[in-house]
């Protein structure tokens, strides 16, 4: 892939997580609170989808991206180990919510993991701008 269409490809993943991430607040606004734990991890994932970019990296399952950001960006030391933690729990509350009958999580729980994922965006943004 050319440096050119990588860098068109890493700005749509952060849109894309951008989008997400400010859809998740309207549905936290609206009490839609499943929807919104599914958008806060999909802002999430799709950051980190961007970032894979730059290692020339693409996965076509949730777990593969994950395990690859958790063994080349959080064991390294690129990112402090929380980053990794918040992922993960984050992909965990997504799959109880979206896919576990009776669970619905809590108001706090969701305004908490919007305040961690609009940090985590802003973090890897910053690494992407500045590895570029």
């Amino acid at each position: 892939m050319n440096s050119e269409k990588k860098q068109q490809i890493i700005q749509y993943r952060l849109d894309r997580a951008k989008e997400s991430l400010n859809a998740a607040r309207i549905m936290f606004d609206h009490e839609l609170l499943m929807s919104a734990m599914n958008r806060i991890y999909y802002s999430m994932f799709y950051a980190v989808q961007a970032l894979l970019i730059l290692n020339d990296q693409s996965f076509s399952k949730h777990g593969q991206v994950k395990g690859y950001f958790n063994k080349e960006f959080i064991k390294t030391g690129r990112f402090p180990k929380e980053f990794g933690k918040i992922f993960n729990i984050v992909f965990e509350y997504r799959q109880k919510y979206d896919y576990i009958d009776l669970s619905n999580p809590e108001k706090i729980l969701i305004s908490d993991y919007l305040i961690e994922a609009k940090r985590f965006i802003e973090k890897i943004s910053e690494y992407i701008k500045s590895n570029r």
